[in-house]
């Protein structure tokens, strides 16, 4: 029997796949095999700088397909899956015309007994139309028409072989969606040089997260969760089997706001192949939140989980935002100065924003008597940039004022696979914060971290269980631990967690004898070593 070896990738990054291993590609690195696709893109003159809305476009169209959410399949050869009738409704002179006469029709071609969350309000979606497969082939989201037009016959029907042979979602393992989609746009996105912002959140930092308010939830029979910045919707997706597995919650709801179409789109996909009941609003949460009101302008979320992006600016969109916070209805906690004038965060980072609309959702929350609970990720940065009398430091003034911010974690660094920064995790509560709590993973006392076990890029540190149980007592405690925690008082305009849970000093002390000892040697060198060249030895 011979065997035929494939060859996909470019550059140095290449896969060589067997064709005997077929059947168990899904173990292999299935995102490796986009780079295939992205050789066909490179032929034909596609900037590289969008290869992945194409690769992602298809990936998207193939896990609806892989999870029998769709009337067709990617079989050219075969009818494209379909019944003789259907087929013959679609069939034309050649492949490539007959795949385009299903994806100009795609809104029809859905799965109706297996889709149970795809379809949503309108307000919330980039069109006027309520149902998510539209937006498969939108110019807001994936232009799959547009994709399909640029590729001769022959080539596309390459890539149609790429995702149906080499590319399986059936019974993909949920948990790995989020590292597809990562792998797919950080080895991507590097052909340009364009990361900005993007920090995708390992799971061990999201279950920490929701560990830190699991005791409150644990006897909620429903559950509302929301996430600004939803992206993908990774972190909803991994806090909601969090709470399904250490809690008794009969019902887990997910909400969340994304901008970018595609990203919006891939996380109606990932929840809805992942059976979790959601309502992803399309737009910015800057200017144009979804849930200003919360839900429905009454119903709480009971737990409210971001990452916002690092370092994005938000100058385009100041006008807006700053009319918003002026505004009788605001969807922000408005700070104002001595004077009334409105403050806000310097416009090269929006971080600030997103902690300000979430406040504000909580402050409205703790109004009609619910408590609310938020943990947020931050850039190590936001505690305490700027002087005394700068707009930051007046923000976190009146934040800390208002008995929010119950525990203030200082993460390791090398948490994220793009950036090995310092970050920070707010604990915020609405259960009157009279004291902020602060804590250091990486101390001098206890290494409350380990190496991560798939360690990627730059992502090289994670939290163990142990980890999160031991962060989560120091949290909470009301016991300061030196170089591990400290209480310190609301009442300031800065943080530097350096400062307040300093390091062990690690130098020996010397007696005055031994260190005169120590300075009589050296001189004595020095002393001998000017001997020698003034004798031209």
């Amino acid at each position: 029997m011979s065997y035929v070896t494939l060859t996909f990738g470019i550059d140095e990054d290449r896969f060589v796949i067997d064709s005997r291993t077929t059947k168990n590609i899904r173990e292999k690195k299935l995102g490796d095999f986009y780079w295939a696709y992205a050789d066909i893109l490179r032929d034909i003159g596609i900037n590289p700088s969008t290869y992945d809305q194409r690769i992602m476009a298809f990936m998207a169209l193939k896990l609806l397909i892989d999870n029998n959410k769709l009337l067709f399949n990617l079989e050219y050869k075969k009818n494209f899956g379909m019944s003789k009738e259907l087929y013959s409704k679609y069939e034309s002179k050649n492949s490539k015309e007959t795949f385009l006469n299903i994806i100009r029709d795609i809104k029809n071609l859905g799965n109706e007994h297996n889709l149970k969350y795809f379809k949503q309000d309108t307000k919330y979606n980039p069109d006027e139309d309520e149902n998510i497969l539209t937006y498969l082939n939108h110019y807001k989201t994936f232009e799959l028409q547009k994709y399909i037009q640029e590729l001769p016959n022959s080539y596309l029907e390459n890539v149609l072989d790429i995702y149906t042979y080499q590319a399986n979602f059936t019974d993909y393992p949920k948990e790995e969606y989020k590292e597809l989609y990562e792998k797919t746009v950080s080895r991507m996105k590097k052909l340009s040089g364009d990361l900005t912002g993007q920090h995708f959140t390992q799971k061990s930092i999201i279950h920490l997260m929701c560990e830190m308010v699991v005791d409150k939830l644990k006897d909620n029979k429903k559950l509302a969760i929301y996430d600004p910045a939803c992206g993908t919707g990774s972190m909803l997706m991994e806090s909601s089997e969090y709470f399904k597995e250490h809690t008794d919650v009969e019902t887990i709801e997910l909400y969340g706001q994304e901008m970018h179409g595609q990203t919006w789109l891939l996380s109606k996909i990932f929840l809805e192949i992942t059976n979790q009941k959601n309502i992803i609003a399309y737009g910015n949460t800057l200017t144009n939140p979804a849930f200003a009101d919360g839900l429905n302008g009454g119903d709480s979320f009971d737990f409210i989980i971001a990452n916002p992006p690092f370092g994005v600016d938000w100058k385009h969109s100041y006008d807006e935002i700053v009319a918003n916070m002026k505004s009788q209805k605001s969807n922000f906690f408005v700070v104002k100065d001595a004077k009334g004038k409105v403050v806000t965060p310097k416009k090269s980072d929006g971080q600030f924003l997103f902690m300000m609309h979430i406040i504000n959702l909580m402050k409205k929350e703790h109004k009609r008597g619910k408590r609310a609970t938020a943990s947020i990720i931050t850039s190590s940065t936001l505690i305490s940039t700027g002087g005394a009398n700068s707009s930051e430091a007046k923000i976190r003034k009146a934040v800390f004022n208002e008995k929010l911010v119950k525990a203030v974690l200082e993460q390791p660094k090398a948490m994220f696979t793009n950036t090995d920064i310092t970050s920070h995790i707010w604990f915020l509560d609405t259960n009157n914060c009279n004291k902020i709590k602060l804590v250091k993973a990486d101390n001098d006392e206890e290494k409350l971290f380990i190496a991560h076990p798939n360690s990627k890029d730059k992502m090289k540190n994670a939290y163990s269980k142990e980890n999160i149980k031991k962060l989560k007592e120091y949290l909470i405690s009301n016991e300061d631990r030196e170089y591990i925690s400290k209480s310190v008082d609301i009442n300031r305009y800065a943080i530097n967690l350096t400062n307040e849970i300093g390091f062990k000093d690690t130098d020996e002390d010397l007696s005055l004898d031994a260190l005169m000892g120590e300075i009589n040697g050296c001189m004595k060198e020095m002393c001998e070593e000017f001997q020698k060249l003034s004798l031209g030895l």
